[in-house]
């Protein structure tokens, strides 16, 4: 090839790559496009490779979105039916159970009866039967109690531990399912001793307990506590409320229908309220987060059909000039709700959640203590978890009150109770000897005292141990915690040791004394 015909060669190539998007020449400078722009055009304005990722990304992401929501709107809706139907299924059980409970049983070997019934509603029959079997129903389906015969008079001690009184449950299923650990009490632990009673983790509503109490230690019924009715029994409450009239109460109103199903969202009367989060769940009870168009609330759903947390709240607002929640309470055929509401100006905040200074808490705990006592009312199961702050503003915290009362005692009503043997939460604190058997009730709410704050101290919960000046928390009893709470570790040491050794004293004046004592330390 000649060097003439390799220019006009050479010519017809550059033309070429000059009209396609290969080089191209400006101002004399020859330039090579590395990309494709046709895929970063949009409009006649040119994206940059980040923006063209961000689009890409925020694109994808957006099509996983609505596939989530799509996906979590199918079970929202199965969710629902399935409530729908076992809320149905139970009531229907339940209806069925009043129906066919005071009939009389086929067999003669036991017989079967509604717990909720008088004895006078029961069958008439041999009344040497050695097995006797309670039918409850709750919200896990039907709950057996169920007394094993002790031939020849011989005591508990002598069956089978397999056969002594226990709880079982039916599922929907028919099979036959001991109860979940939450519903049992759990203890504290101690360096005296393995078993201990608590005040409870989580507490369960008074008429779900057992018939026969399952302590280590003691074989008392519920109804036999001290010689005494139990003052948490529901049928003793009721009574007690009928004579009061708490239906006339302001905020108190009835509702002719089952409990409502809380699944997001729960109405009350002409108030809607969205459903946040559980605050609480104590098994036949929980307590949410929730809100309505106009506040935000706390909401205790209850599956015993007494209000008593709605009049012990009521009885401590007539008496306390502290800035307690309004309250309302609605009663259904099977339950009752009670709806706590932030005074004006004010907000919630769960103690567990609370950031504020320790000893702020500490002494408004003291001051809500000693303002039950001065209204004759004990908590008797005070602890973190059923404990709310309330804030004037977002940081002014002002005051701290509970949301769950299903242990607590009416004193002007219950007058029969006079010791603390008689409270169910205080069986294992008096078979220790923390508490003495026939010491105030009162003093039951400093234990819960010292257990709360214990919690909130050290994230733990308290080991009680006694050394030759009394009773105290483990964590405080050694000079090694003085690293772990410098310049204030005897102030704390002190506190327990008052709370756990109160003996004869008023509960009023060891609060008192305390409020001051700390009053010293800065919050």
């Amino acid at each position: 090839m000649t060097e003439d015909q390799l220019n006009a060669q050479r010519t017809q190539s550059e033309m070429h790559l000059s009209t396609g998007a290969g080089p191209q020449e400006e101002g004399g400078v020859r330039q090579v496009s590395e990309y494709c722009k046709d895929l970063l055009m949009r409009g006649r304005e040119e994206l940059s490779l980040e923006e063209l990722r961000a689009e890409r990304y925020f694109r994808h992401r957006q099509k996983d979105v609505e596939e989530r929501l799509k996906h979590l709107t199918e079970v929202n809706e199965q969710l629902n039916q399935e409530l729908e139907e076992k809320t149905r299924l139970f009531l229907l059980r339940k209806s069925h159970q009043q129906q066919v409970g005071p009939e009389a049983p086929a067999a003669t070997s036991f017989q079967i009866y509604d717990e909720s019934q008088s004895a006078a509603a029961r069958p008439a029959g041999n009344s040497e039967l050695q097995d006797d079997v309670f039918l409850r129903p709750d919200e896990r389906g039907l709950c057996l109690k169920i007394q094993f015969p002790r031939p020849g008079g011989a005591g508990p001690s002598e069956l089978p531990q397999r056969l002594q009184a226990e709880d079982v449950c039916c599922s929907e299923s028919g099979e036959l399912q001991t109860p979940p650990p939450d519903s049992a009490p759990q203890e504290p632990d101690s360096k005296t001793t393995k078993k201990l009673s608590p005040i409870q983790e989580t507490s369960v509503e008074a008429g779900d307990r057992s018939l026969v109490d399952q302590h280590q230690d003691q074989n008392l019924t519920p109804a036999t506590v001290g010689q005494a009715m139990d003052p948490c029994d529901p049928e003793v409450r009721r009574r007690l409320l009928d004579v009061c009239d708490v239906t006339s109460s302001p905020g108190f109103h009835c509702e002719s229908r089952p409990l409502p199903p809380v699944c997001g969202r729960l109405q009350l009367g002409g108030d809607v309220y969205d459903i946040y989060s559980t605050v609480v769940d104590g098994g036949s009870f929980s307590v949410y987060k929730a809100a309505s168009d106009d506040d935000y609330v706390l909401i205790k759903v209850d599956r015993c059909r007494v209000p008593w947390d709605f009049h012990q709240l009521t009885r401590l607002k007539m008496s306390s000039a502290a800035a307690l929640p309004l309250i309302s309470c609605y009663l259904f055929l099977d339950g009752c709700v009670t709806v706590y509401t932030k005074p004006p100006d004010h907000m919630f905040t769960v103690l567990t959640e609370c950031q504020d200074s320790v000893v702020h808490i500490v002494v408004l705990l003291l001051q809500l203590v000693s303002q039950l006592h001065s209204c004759r009312l004990l908590h008797a199961a005070l602890q973190p978890s059923i404990l709310t702050c309330s804030y004037r503003g977002l940081m002014d915290l002002d005051s701290v009150f509970p949301v769950d009362w299903s242990w607590s005692v009416d004193l002007d009503l219950q007058q029969d109770v006079t010791s603390v043997q008689q409270l169910p939460t205080a069986r294992s604190y008096v078979s220790l000897g923390l508490l003495e058997p026939t010491s105030p009730p009162q003093l039951m709410d400093l234990v819960g005292v010292a257990e709360t704050v214990h919690m909130l101290l050290t994230h733990s919960r308290m080991v009680l141990v006694k050394d030759d000046e009394g009773w105290t928390a483990e964590r405080f009893s050694r000079d090694e915690s003085c690293d772990v709470f410098p310049g204030t570790w005897m102030t704390w040491s002190r506190f327990f040791r008052s709370l756990l050794n109160a003996g004869g004293r008023s509960s009023l004046s060891v609060l008192s004394e305390l409020t001051d004592q700390l009053s010293d330390l800065k919050y």
